[in-house]
């Protein structure tokens, strides 16, 4: 009865009942005086914490007694201690660590985390040419353009043309455009765009997966540009910052909104997009967030 005592109380708090393993990490004693213990403490990974494919994140937890009726007898992780988590493959994982008490009782914790991955947008496109930083990157070539990373689609059509005065505003000569949010990563939030001379792929609201096909870059004139966007609809960050040169041509400068971009870019693998003179003294938002690696 004892066992199924435990069971319970387990159950109602969230955790998982399942079978002892094999010792590995185990911390004994009561917190400071008065303060219940928490039977199991998990260090690393963090609860929803965002990790890098391939990063090297390493498994720290520990058991206490004062869970489980009887004491602690062994406290087995996913990994052991010490040992890395797995970050392989991107998606949502879980760590679970298990406590057994010496009447075979026991008690887990779970703590999910995401592991992410970035990639080059325009790896497979085709004698691809690097043009200007203006507002975003310019770029030709042809074929397909890939998502930068995990997202949502919020504007995606093939139709959004017109004149040059439109150029980063609400409409792109050539035609085509798409927007989407990242979901995951340090730019999680963020919205990035494509436009000019492509031919959709996705729709509106669809769920997009690094490394995805978005659109296919037709060479022809003009270039292609990619960004960040404002979020409000296919309006670039730097029109919405009011950034855009104010000469006749509103990416008539490059941008730090294009600069940023490009360091994105370049630190995927992607080939620099060339500075025109003299850039403007800009800033990004205040706690914009960079890659590691950028």
């Amino acid at each position: 009865m004892a066992g199924s005592t435990a069971s319970r109380s387990a159950w109602r708090s969230g955790a998982l009942i399942v079978a002892a393993g094999t010792p590995a990490l185990m911390f004994a004693g009561a917190g400071a005086a008065g303060t219940p213990t928490k039977p199991i403490t998990i260090i690393s990974p963090r609860d929803h914490a965002s990790y890098e494919r391939g990063s090297r994140v390493l498994a720290r937890f520990r058991c206490n007694e004062g869970g489980i009726i009887g004491p602690i007898a062994t406290c087995t992780g996913t990994v052991r201690p010490g040992d890395a988590i797995n970050t392989r493959s991107v998606g949502i994982k879980r760590f679970t660590v298990i406590a057994t008490d010496t009447s075979g009782n026991t008690l887990a914790e779970t703590v999910p985390y995401t592991v992410w991955a970035y990639t080059n947008p325009l790896r497979a496109v085709r004698g691809l040419r690097r043009r200007r930083i203006d507002m975003g990157v310019d770029y030709s070539g042809q074929g397909p353009i890939m998502a930068l990373g995990d997202g949502r689609v919020a504007v995606a059509t093939n139709n959004d043309s017109g004149p040059p005065s439109c150029w980063g505003r609400s409409c792109w000569p050539g035609g085509g455009v798409v927007v989407y949010r990242l979901s995951n990563g340090p730019f999680a939030g963020k919205f990035v765009y494509v436009a000019e001379n492509i031919t959709v792929r996705v729709h509106r609201g669809q769920t997009v997966h690094t490394g995805q096909e978005i659109a296919t870059l037709h060479d022809a004139y003009p270039n292609l540009e990619t960004g960040w966007a404002s979020g409000n609809g296919p309006k670039t960050l730097a029109i919405a910052n009011g950034h855009q040169c104010t000469c006749g041509d509103p990416g008539g400068w490059s941008s730090v909104e294009g600069r940023d971009f490009n360091r994105l870019l370049v630190a995927l693998g992607a080939p620099s997009g060339y500075l025109q003179p003299s850039p403007p003294h800009q800033s990004m938002p205040r706690g914009w967030p960079r890659l590691r690696r950028a």
